[in-house]
């Protein structure tokens, strides 16, 4: 097909993009993509977050153009829904991963109050909010069920996992967190870090 070819209709693009007509997906980027960006940043509020956002849901677009459906064949409408629901689940894992950061943070509190003394209680949130942030989505999940205190027995049901293959991940999301957090952190006291490793692996 030529390259240069222009799709006048939403229907007559997505078929296009069905079949794997690249200039399709470039013509979607080219007409959607700004527009995208600049819902996504009035929402988001961060640069880098509203184009990880888009550029994730044009390429699930694209991966997934062969069992592409949109009712009506109104490409705008479905981007815009796509969006939403992208925002309300980075909103939603945000609001999860902050009650997680607090529940663990009080309990650290609870066991050892000396832990924070040299840390402002809104930094070390901010810290490890970020930090978790940064996990692969098993390990977020994971430590999530953990700031909600599941067990885990509880954690391997509710993610559909062996207690194994969660013991696996724990350990790696602690190594990972140990590492992010002494680079941001040079002089965290360690035994916030001890404290922390505890309440992430008790039964």
């Amino acid at each position: 097909m030529d390259n240069s070819m222009h799709y006048d209709s939403d229907q007559g693009l997505i078929e296009a993009l069905r079949v794997g007509e690249r200039n399709a997906y470039e013509q979607l980027v080219s007409e959607h993509s700004k527009r995208l960006l600049q819902a996504a940043f009035n929402r988001l509020d961060s640069k880098f977050d509203a184009e990880d956002m888009v550029q994730d849901l044009l390429m699930e677009l694209w991966e997934k153009r062969e069992t592409l459906t949109i009712e009506g064949g109104a490409l705008s409408a479905y981007l815009n829904v796509a969006l939403r629901n992208r925002i309300f689940t980075h909103f939603r894992r945000a609001a999860l991963h902050k009650r997680a950061v607090r529940h663990l943070l009080e309990q650290m509190e609870t066991m050892q109050s000396s832990i924070l003394e040299t840390l402002v209680r809104q930094d070390m949130e901010t810290l490890l909010s970020e930090a978790v942030s940064e996990l692969p989505e098993n390990m977020q999940k994971i430590f999530i069920l953990r700031g909600e205190d599941y067990s885990l027995k509880e954690i391997a049901k509710a993610l559909g996992l062996a207690e194994q293959t969660v013991k696996g991940y724990s350990s790696e999301m602690i190594r990972r967190l140990h590492r992010t957090l002494a680079a941001r952190q040079p002089g965290l006291d360690r035994s916030f870090l001890i404290v922390l490793t505890y309440l992430l692996t008790k039964n």
